[in-house]
């Protein structure tokens, strides 16, 4: 007996190529997204909340602002 036919592994052979992934929209709900800085850009991202929220006088969060940048850059992106 062989190797392959005493260990069971099945030989290799070339799948067909996949199609390509059909893009689906979430029926509504929110995805989660952790994102990790380094001390600068973080610290950065604190001092400019903090001044919106002097200028405003309105609570600005990490996360509002993360979101308007990604949304700002996609929309560019699209545009171009």
């Amino acid at each position: 007996m062989s190797k392959t036919a005493a260990s069971g592994a099945v030989p290799f052979t070339k799948s067909p190529t996949p199609e390509p992934a059909q893009r689906t929209v979430p029926a509504g709900g929110q995805k989660s997204l952790t994102v990790k800085l380094d001390a600068d850009d973080y610290w950065a991202l604190r001092d400019y909340c903090a001044q919106q929220e002097r200028k405003t006088g309105q609570r600005v969060t990490h996360q509002q602002v993360l979101v308007m940048g990604l949304r700002e850059l996609l929309n560019r992106r699209a545009a171009a």
